[in-house]
């Protein structure tokens, strides 16, 4: 009996793992394919030459995580593809908010902790125009941060657009072990519900 019980308890969530699993492959073949570039720039403070270290990562730091927000500005967005003519500006032809939202999914950026080193990557079906997207972004990054931030801080390109080997979205296996988690929680929500109406009762 109560081995019997046992093995009941786990054939649920197990099952229920695997669907979600299987769930999560699915869903994935659903979302677009897509290529990625990536650059990284470095971001310096030659007036912070006189501060202390910690202070002066920290502030660094902060600016970098401004910058990272300035690049989903529209303002940057149209400097972006104004600058650069081969950029298929067709891809973002939508409402704002399309526009807007499509953007934000085609750029990311990292910061290194606590160094001035971050990285863009842009996504696309072609891999062409990621190199261009994240290529125009990083230069605009480099040209306009003083005008934001003023010359003391400079923004320097210090690595080449490096395409992916592979496809960069969707991550079938992020999704999948997402799918297998939730169905796995699931499956244990719904064996303590029943093991508790069956006590109750």
């Amino acid at each position: 009996m109560i081995r019997h019980s046992l093995s009941s308890w786990g054939r649920l969530p197990l099952g229920l793992a695997i669907i979600g699993f299987v769930l999560g492959v699915l869903f994935s073949f659903l979302l677009p394919f897509q290529r990625a570039s990536t650059m990284r720039v470095l971001i310096t403070q030659p007036s912070a030459a006189g501060l202390d270290p910690y202070t002066a990562i920290k502030s660094t730091e902060r600016v970098a995580s401004s910058l990272s927000e300035l690049v989903y500005t529209t303002t940057f967005f149209d400097n972006v593809l104004s600058q650069n003519k081969e950029i298929d500006t067709s891809y973002f032809s939508q409402d704002e908010q399309g526009r807007r939202s499509l953007w934000r999914k085609t750029i990311e950026t990292s910061i290194a902790p606590g160094t001035g080193i971050m990285e863009i990557s842009a996504f696309h079906r072609d891999p062409a125009q990621a190199r261009l997207i994240v290529d125009g972004v990083a230069r605009e990054m480099a040209t306009q941060t003083p005008n934001y931030f003023g010359y003391n801080i400079r923004v320097q390109i210090i690595d080449a657009p490096l395409d992916s080997r592979w496809f960069a979205r969707p991550q079938f296996g992020t999704n999948a072990l997402i799918g297998l988690a939730t169905g796995l929680l699931l499956g244990i929500v719904l064996m303590l519900m029943r093991n508790l109406r069956g006590i109750g009762e």
